[in-house]
């Protein structure tokens, strides 16, 4: 056997493993997939708000598998058409997602996708960490009266995102 022929032999296989392993080395360099964007919210000074009505909304979802709007407990099915309801008739189409810390992730992926199913042209603030800390810790406002400590009046939200 010649060299060249030989030569022309090898040539289509170690072509072949040159792009494969190019290929792979392509595939390595490319960073992992790290989740998607969320928006976070953060509070902010200024009072020259242009609306802020008062009637907030808070979806908790608790450690031990309930969910209640502000203090009312309702279950999984009602939250998309009670959401739907409330939101019917609101030109500030805003509520506020605090998760425990303890829930699966999962949970809190189905509940933001049901409430933005829900309501059409709808903003979710999702209270997690210390922002949820610091939000939900109620302060005494009287002798027998407590308040959150912040109001969503006091939230940014960012520019751009929605």
């Amino acid at each position: 056997m010649e060299l060249s022929h030989l030569r022309s032999l090898l040539a289509p296989p170690l072509v072949a493993l040159f792009a494969l392993l190019t290929l792979c080395v392509i595939v390595v360099q490319t960073p992992p997939s790290t989740g998607f964007k969320v928006p976070l919210p953060r509070l902010h000074h200024h009072r020259d708000q242009s609306s802020c009505d008062g009637r907030w909304e808070f979806i908790q979802l608790l450690d031990d598998g309930r969910t209640k709007i502000n203090d009312d407990e309702i279950t999984k099915g009602e939250l998309a058409p009670l959401i739907s309801n409330i939101m019917a008739s609101r030109a500030e189409r805003v509520v506020y997602v605090v998760p425990s810390s303890g829930i699966p992730y999962s949970r809190l992926v189905e509940t933001l996708s049901s409430l933005k199913t829900a309501v059409r042209d709808i903003h979710i603030g999702v209270l997690s960490g210390k922002v949820r800390d610091a939000y939900m810790k109620p302060r005494l406002i009287s002798a027998n009266r407590l308040s959150l400590s912040y109001s969503p009046c006091d939230i940014e939200w960012p520019t751009a995102e929605f």
